[in-house]
């Protein structure tokens, strides 16, 4: 399964949850991007995010942010936004993602861009927990398709 994860800046939450998917998830077939809605080109993870992902096991931290793109929307099987107005967004852009994006954890999850540490981790962990059982929904043949399901 090919999965877009989405959020604005592609710094923090899409490009972990990208490397998360990708680290847990590989050996059963997933294969995972993140794209920003409003993205300042080559942008780097932030530094919070980068050193989690070391920390639970992350080889690849590289990253650069990049803008969504018709191309990516016609790759994924399920595109999963971390906030409801990015997929208004996509759907304004691109109409044909509707069907196939979902709303991340079943709820907002918070951009921690500019705010502690404390949040960062919080959001981090949040996001890593629910990328696992995302991966065991799909292994026991959840049909939803989405984290939190």
């Amino acid at each position: 399964m090919k999965v877009l994860f989405v959020c604005t800046g592609n710094m923090c939450r899409s490009p972990a949850a990208e490397k998360l998917l990708t680290l847990y998830g590989a050996g059963a077939g997933f294969k995972a991007r993140s794209r920003g809605t409003a993205v300042q080109p080559y942008c780097g993870m932030s530094p919070q995010v980068e050193n989690f992902l070391k920390r639970v096991g992350a080889a690849d931290t590289a990253h650069k942010s990049v803008q969504v793109a018709e191309e990516d929307i016609n790759w994924a099987d399920l595109i999963i936004v971390m906030e409801s107005v990015h997929a208004a967004i996509l759907a304004d852009k691109f109409p044909h993602s509707a069907r196939k994006t979902r709303l991340f954890a079943c709820g907002e999850v918070l951009d921690p861009m500019g705010k502690g540490d404390k949040v960062y981790e919080e959001v981090l962990n949040r996001i890593k927990e629910e990328i696992m059982k995302f991966i065991a929904g799909q292994r026991g043949g959840q049909a939803a398709g989405q984290p939190g399901d």
